[in-house]
């Protein structure tokens, strides 16, 4: 009879005791599960803000300079060639409120405004935005080699380089390097954004030349 209780007692104890050990298993579990998430969420987060902005500055450079954009240019074209029609010559408030003008204008916003904010967006379609589309020749261009560097100081502020390869109607290829910089105020939202194209060598005045 105290054998068979004695038995029963080391039974009980060996059960209380791995179930202690499993409690411990678990509480240690979620603990250091909490303390990974923690230091994740802390970790990780300028991160990945920076990864937003970095994005953001890369699409407007490979939209900018993988092209020329067909489909603007036909907007542009028919935008210009309603300007100087007679139904909108002489009445500009008119012109901009012309169907040619606001489809252009559509698709401007609907393919740069989601990387910018407000006043960058309106800043960079009144002097950058598809610079290197609108000429009438056959050419290519075509990005590579894009390397963005935040700043270690300024968090908001990015370097770049990158460069463009230039193919005219006649098959030659030419390359282009470019540096610039950009503002990136809110994540994923470019504030300013500017690239150095050269004057008298440069892309722009290699095609404006063509």
């Amino acid at each position: 009879m105290m054998m068979h209780f004695l038995k029963n007692n080391r039974h009980v104890s060996i059960k209380n005791a791995f179930g202690m050990l499993f409690l411990i298993f678990i509480s240690l579990t979620i603990a250091g599960c909490s303390a990974n998430g923690a230091t994740e969420a802390n970790g990780t987060e300028p991160e990945e803000t920076a990864d937003k902005s970095e994005q953001a500055i890369r699409a407007v450079i490979e939209k900018e300079f993988n092209g020329p954009d067909k489909k603007y240019k036909e907007l542009w074209d028919a935008a210009m060639g309603a300007q100087i029609s007679e139904k909108y010559s002489e009445d500009y408030e008119a012109y901009l409120e012309s169907p040619e003008y606001q489809a252009l204008m559509s698709y401007t916003e609907e393919t740069y405004a989601p990387y910018f904010t407000d006043n960058g967006y309106d800043n960079f379609i009144n002097q950058a935005a598809f610079m290197y589309a609108t000429f009438d020749e056959d050419y290519q261009l075509n990005t590579s080699a894009i390397e963005i560097a935040q700043n270690e100081k300024e968090p908001t502020l990015y370097d770049f380089t990158f460069q463009v390869e230039y193919t005219d109607e006649n098959g030659e290829a030419e390359p282009f390097n470019f540096k610039g910089d950009a503002i990136a105020p809110e994540d994923g939202k470019i504030g300013r954004i500017q690239y150095m194209d050269g004057f008298e060598d440069g892309l722009l005045a290699t095609l404006r030349n063509n």
